[in-house]
């Protein structure tokens, strides 16, 4: 009797701690209103820029060039560094009105560079869409969360847009390559990719490959197409037809699958090892609000009643 009664006890418990892991997601405040403006600023301003550019006025090529027309000429650029400044916001929320500190902000830096530079290099491979910045993204918001996740790949596109040309697209890039990293930072807080990047190796020194994450960053590439066909049915497919739009995915699917193709080998290749590196300098320096927590060695430890 007595231990129905126990039993009975503990599936409240277990329900309840249940709840409270999945509600430690969205726990503070800061990553509360960052996940606000990244599923509801963001998108509105998206389609606030895509009514502008089916009806922003003409430009006056054949009479005396305005300050207007400047403007209008380089709306994109302009509203991508409007973007950029808003999708900085999620990262700077979650440290709850604390400082932040340069040293927060140099790996993002960091990475955002290595997708430029990661680009660059995997534009000479002939295939479409082979890139490894989604990957590079998702390695970073596994290890420094979800808001870096999505700042380093609003900042990868705008910068690498600099050498492959900007436009209306790049807003667009920003938000589905930042969208990606800010998933897959949730995602990990789920417990869905398994302890990548904290794996104890077996005897033979080896590490599982973290498949779990590998079929995310396969599914990612398709979830970045689809988000930018919805750029190109916007601005481009007048009158809208729902012929046209499926004729969009449609088109697509080789661009998404080797999308996806590259991102899942990436992974497979260096995601776990990469992860673990970057969780190891982020304990160490104490990046992004980590608490800092180092134990000395013994030659370095002061004697009793001394402080070092």
């Amino acid at each position: 009797m007595r231990s129905s009664i126990q039993q009975k006890d503990l599936e409240p418990a277990e329900q309840k701690a249940e709840k409270h892991r999945i509600r430690d997601i969205f726990v503070s405040p800061g990553t509360r209103k960052a996940a606000l403006v990244i599923t509801v600023v963001l998108p509105a301003l998206l389609m606030a820029y895509a009514w502008f550019m089916n009806h922003r006025p003409p430009l006056h090529i054949k009479s005396e060039w305005t300050l207007q027309d400047t403007l209008i000429q380089n709306s994109d650029l302009f509203l991508s560094f409007v973007f950029l400044i808003v999708s900085a916001l999620p990262f700077y929320l979650v440290f709850d009105r604390k400082k932040v500190k340069a040293r927060e902000l140099t790996p993002i830096a960091l990475m955002a560079a290595l997708c430029v530079v990661g680009r660059a290099a995997f534009s000479l491979i002939p295939l479409p869409n082979f890139k490894p910045v989604s990957a590079i993204i998702i390695i970073t918001a596994l290890a420094f969360g979800p808001e870096a996740g999505y700042l380093t790949g609003a900042l990868a596109a705008i910068l690498s847009n600099f050498l492959f040309g900007q436009g209306p697209w790049t807003p667009w890039q920003m938000f589905c390559w930042g969208l990606l990293g800010f998933l897959a930072g949730v995602l990990r807080k789920l417990g869905v990719f398994g302890p990548v990047g904290e794996t104890e190796a077996n005897a033979k020194g080896r590490r599982p490959r973290p498949i779990a994450l590998c079929v995310y960053g396969f599914l990612s590439g398709f979830l970045y197409g689809w988000i930018m066909n919805l750029y190109y049915i916007i601005g481009w497919v007048r009158p809208f037809s729902w012929k046209a739009a499926g004729a969009a995915y449609v088109s697509s699917f080789f661009f998404d699958l080797s999308h996806g193709v590259c991102t899942a080998l990436v992974l497979w290749l260096v995601g776990e090892p990469w992860v673990r590196k970057l969780l190891r300098i982020k304990k160490k320096f104490g990046l992004t609000g980590e608490v800092r927590r180092y134990t000395l060695p013994p030659s370095t430890k002061a004697p009793e009643g001394e402080t070092l």
